[in-house]
């Protein structure tokens, strides 16, 4: 029996939910709360299987909540009940290994699902982000093609915050050849300000490789 704990402030939605998840023969519903820090309670006094957690909530949001008990060392498995289909959002929750990302638009749909998926050790992405999430893949795949190795370099010190001069003493270039690097990096992404580069940088994982 797999036991579930419900975490969504919309009391007629949660409600949906959970005579959804009580339909299923193979899963324990122990628990159902509204807030952030009511959650983190929950999980550590129930220690359930698989938590699906709602993004926003007040006091703490899923993130925060994910972070606590992997910091714990708590093995509830997180499934993310979302309204947020961004890849940004649904990438973050990926980077910080939740097992499930559901969007709420599907959740009568994909829940079960989702839940047999987790329950079975897998991962479950609803149909409609895995699809954005592989092609902004692929198509950051490309642009970071467009690169060459020394401009990628150059664009990670920028995102970094380094200025020119720090960077030219890193690689040891000269200023001149560094604001040239710079140049070239803007017209091949089409991008016109440092905060656009931090941002390509940030979506492409440059920054962690």
């Amino acid at each position: 029996m797999t036991r579930v704990i419900i975490a969504d402030d919309h009391v007629i939605f949660r409600q949906g939910l959970l005579n959804l998840l009580k339909s299923a023969p193979d899963l324990s519903v122990v628990g159902e709360v509204g807030g952030g820090v009511e959650t983190l309670d929950l999980i550590l006094r129930e220690k359930p299987d698989i938590a699906i957690l709602d993004i926003s909530m007040p006091g703490l949001d899923g993130f925060e909540i994910l972070q606590k008990i992997q910091s714990m060392g708590i093995s509830t498995k997180v499934i993310f009940l979302t309204m947020h289909n961004e890849t940004l959002t649904a990438r973050r929750a990926l980077q910080l290994k939740a097992s499930g990302y559901v969007l709420k638009d599907n959740a009568f749909e994909d829940l079960l699902y989702a839940v047999k998926a987790v329950s079975a050790g897998g991962t479950f992405i609803s149909p409609s982000v895995s699809e954005r999430l592989l092609k902004a893949s692929s198509e950051e795949g490309k642009e970071a093609h467009i690169l060459t190795i020394r401009e990628r370099e150059v664009l990670k010190l920028i995102a970094s915050g380094f200025t020119n001069k720090q960077i030219a003493v890193q690689l040891f270039i000269s200023v001149k050849t560094v604001e040239t690097h710079r140049t070239n990096i803007m017209q091949k992404l089409d991008v016109h300000t440092t905060a656009d580069l931090v941002r390509y940088a940030i979506k492409t994982g440059i920054l962690e490789k």
